[in-house]
């Protein structure tokens, strides 16, 4: 493995990703914000295309998840 790597990047790189609709499931939100791209990008939901595969990591979901909760005034989750 590089040793170059920070603590975060080797981190996530044993993260296992996952698809739109455990993210769906672990978050208790919409699936078609996950897999619609428009909803993705208007969401700014943090995700990555791999060639036609969407793909998420809980970590960084969770991370968005918070902060749109604040910026919510925590109402209803991130709208």
């Amino acid at each position: 493995m590089n040793e170059n790597l920070s603590p975060q990047a080797m981190e996530n790189a044993e993260e296992p990703m996952i698809d739109a609709r455990q993210a769906s499931y672990a978050l208790r939100l919409p699936y078609y914000w996950f897999a619609n791209p428009k909803m993705r990008s208007a969401k700014r939901i943090p995700h990555y295309q791999l060639s036609r595969l969407v793909r998420f990591r809980l970590s960084e979901l969770a991370v968005w998840h918070r902060q749109n909760a604040k910026r919510q005034g925590g109402q209803g989750g991130a709208a």
